[in-house]
């Protein structure tokens, strides 16, 4: 469908798919009205080039030996509040009145054998009321029976709310005599949690007629090439290749971001592709962020992002290890910047005398001109927490994001993901790859090979004029935390 853009435009732009011929080349390229440029301006061209695949792509590699399943081990906390199943007195649920008096033995009981003899233990009113464990537990059914009684023989005891089933209890400490002591509490465990990815395989690829060797197009093409350069292209094929890198590039991002497992709740496969053999298709690090912090918001505020951060940070992450990489859209990026302007509106204003703010441009108008304003990109809370606003081009993307905002753009540009990266040496995120198989890329030609100017080609794969292309890799992510992620997602997307 050709769409003009204004009424000024001569032409629409034209789209196509499959083999490209000189018919095609003449009805884009050719005859037209004499150009005003020798430029074709590519509208978006450069929309995705750099993503999440070239970004994770400055991060090392985890290589795999071989493309089945892999799996890596997430250790939990030892220490963790454990909800109590009920408190008993004499064989009755403690539901009312006060328990322990005077230094009364009772009962409290688990679900799990967390605690051991000697211990004391707290629940919420933790120096108010501290329970001492008397015996090793008795296993009654599934669940583990405390003898306890309260430290110091409180003659009040505890009351019947603050036993109540529910409430959380930890360990404290273990305290025992000065003299002849003969047992000590035991020490926790955290068996780790097995995670478990597997790599996606993607192939491309494009066919192309023998006569377009060296074959010119009318007019220089503009792109950006995989590192954002500008890149000028006058030879079709080179327009081509150039093409099939981007579009590449794109869909490794995809994968890398939105892909999500196909294995199904009894770990099977209901997935074929044309050769009649199973399709696998892993997890993106999205669907592996989904196991932990997500977050649906309304109005945007920096404190919202605060708090989030403080809740996955505080007693796990040191106070210089706290820097986190938010992804989002051009629409958030702006967002965040006003969010930020807002919540330091009571700081200092910013005034000429910061360079940052005004500085000195040339312009026709006035010998003395100058140039005014700024953005905020990232944002230093307490407690060392940094936050770093990075736009990605796939969260603009309008082909693949359907869904509008009132505010403008897509709904997409204003999610936020937030990633904790990790240091160069360990990083969290990573892109995995099979080891010793790296990306694969060949040719099937006949006598001419239009993608490597090859004539005359003794060893023929066709005998048809044409050469095909194709493009083979297999690659996954891996989030080793999920618990250190956060999606903060606008609720038009829920």
């Amino acid at each position: 469908m050709s769409v003009k853009q204004s009424r000024f435009q001569v032409t629409g732009g034209k789209q196509w798919a499959g083999l490209t011929t000189k018919f095609h080349l003449g009805k884009v390229f050719g005859a037209q009205p004499q150009l005003l440029s020798s430029v074709v301006h590519r509208m978006l061209s450069a929309s995705g080039v750099k993503n999440l695949d070239t970004a994770l792509s400055a991060l090392p590699t985890k290589f795999v030996d071989t493309d089945d399943d892999f799996t890596w081990k997430l250790v939990g906390a030892s220490e963790r509040n454990i909800p109590l199943v009920e408190a008993r007195s004499d064989g009755s649920i403690i539901t009312s009145g006060n328990a322990g008096v005077s230094g009364a033995e009772f009962e409290l009981v688990f679900a799990e054998q967390y605690f051991s003899d000697v211990n004391v233990l707290v629940g919420e009113k933790n120096e108010m009321y501290q329970f001492r464990v008397m015996d090793e537990p008795e296993q009654e059914g599934t669940n583990y029976v405390y003898r306890v009684t309260l430290m110091g023989s409180s003659e009040a005891g505890v009351p019947a709310a603050e036993v109540a089933a529910g409430k959380r209890f930890s360990k404290d400490f273990s305290p025992v005599e000065t003299t002849l002591s003969i047992k000590g509490g035991d020490i926790t465990f955290s068996t780790p949690i097995e995670m478990r990815n597997e790599l996606t395989t993607l192939r491309m690829e494009h066919k192309v007629p023998g006569n377009l060797l060296g074959h010119r197009v009318g007019t220089q093409v503009v792109g950006l090439d995989a590192n954002g350069n500008k890149k000028e292209l006058n030879v079709w094929m080179q327009h081509v290749e150039w093409k099939f890198d981007i579009d590449w590039s794109r869909e490794k991002a995809r994968v890398l971001m939105f892909a999500r497992s196909n294995r199904d709740v009894n770990g099977q496969y209901n997935d074929f592709g044309k050769s009649g053999h199973v399709l696998r298709q892993g997890s993106g690090i999205r669907e592996q962020m989904e196991v932990s912090n997500t977050t649906v918001y309304n109005d945007f505020t920096i404190t919202l992002i605060e708090s989030i951060l403080y809740d996955i940070s505080e007693g796990k992450l040191d106070m210089n290890d706290r820097t986190f990489l938010v992804k989002t859209g051009e629409r958030g990026i702006i967002q965040a910047h006003k969010a930020i302007m807002a919540e330091a509106s009571g700081w200092q204003s910013l005034t000429n005398a910061n360079p940052s703010t005004y500085q000195k441009t040339s312009s026709v108008f006035n010998s003395n001109s100058f140039k005014a304003g700024f953005q905020f990109t990232e944002w230093l809370a307490p407690n060392g927490i940094h936050v770093i606003f990075e736009v990605d081009p796939m969260y603009d993307d309008k082909v693949r994001n359907k869904i509008l905002h009132p505010k403008g753009g897509v709904a997409e540009s204003y999610r936020y993901d937030i990633l904790y990266v990790g240091s160069s040496d360990e990083p969290n995120i990573q892109k995995v790859m099979l080891k010793g198989s790296p990306e694969i890329h060949g040719y099937v030609s006949g006598f001419r090979n239009p993608f490597t100017g090859e004539i005359n080609n003794m060893h023929m794969g066709t005998m048809e004029d044409s050469a095909t292309y194709t493009r083979y890799g297999q690659l996954g992510a891996v989030v080793f935390d999920p618990s250190k992620t956060v999606s903060l997602i606008p609720s038009l997307l829920v």
